[in-house]
């Protein structure tokens, strides 16, 4: 499976990792195929981004669509999910309570995919560790595995799982196919934006948290 760093984007038939999502964004499209996913860095993503007229959330949009549309596995898509802590995704108008669903639905959107949508707010989970400041919620590593016609979402505090060093990723890691990166400018690339990488991650101690299907919000978007 791959794991993937902000601004990357993946492909795997059965799950996708996503380290370290504190103020970003994990976004998991199921297909019949398998799972598409992109890490959506966190920042204030409906602003617009100096010298440019469009948005980071459509540039990044359009590449993750591009990537999907793009790949030899692509088939039916299934279902688009999210996770993320809501309370940290810093929307614009300030105050915003739903600036999650407006987020999906640039991918949606981008993707022409309708049907439905869910994602899940870790802000929700109780008892979540703060980080090593103690000043905020530490950040969570977040898993989809997919299970026949079933999607599962995992969650660990992120520092209570092991992981190697961060590799500044060369030339060869992005494969071209299935493990890849957005650009600034709204592209699919095999140079990561972000030099940084990580290639495995276990959990320490006790194991994930699974989220409930009932705890997602859902909604069906229609174009």
């Amino acid at each position: 499976m791959y794991y993937l760093y902000e601004h990357q984007l993946g492909f795997h038939s059965l799950a996708l990792g996503f380290p370290s999502i504190g103020t970003c964004n994990a976004i998991c499209l199921q297909t019949t195929a398998g799972l598409f996913g992109v890490h959506v860095y966190g920042c204030d993503s409906f602003n617009k981004q100096a010298g440019s007229n469009t948005n980071a959330m459509e540039r990044e949009s359009t590449a993750f669509a591009a990537f999907v549309n793009n790949h030899p596995n692509r088939s039916g898509f299934v279902h688009l999910y999210s996770a993320n802590f809501h309370s940290k995704r810093q929307h614009q108008p300030a105050g915003t309570v739903d600036g999650w669903k407006k987020e999906l639905k640039y991918y949606a959107k981008a993707l022409g995919y309708t049907g439905p949508v869910s994602s899940f707010d870790l802000s929700s989970l109780t008892n979540w560790p703060t980080n090593g400041s103690g000043l905020d919620l530490d950040s969570a590593y977040v898993e989809f595995r997919r299970v026949f016609d079933q999607v599962t979402i995992l969650c660990k505090p992120w520092g209570q799982c092991v992981h190697p060093p961060e590799q500044k990723p060369g030339p060869p890691v992005a494969d071209g196919v299935n493990y890849r990166s957005t650009t600034q400018a709204g592209q699919v690339s095999d140079t990561f934006w972000f030099k940084k990488m990580i290639s495995s991650v276990t959990t320490n101690g006790s194991g994930f948290i699974l989220t409930p299907l009932q705890t997602r919000l859902t909604f069906k978007f229609k174009g």
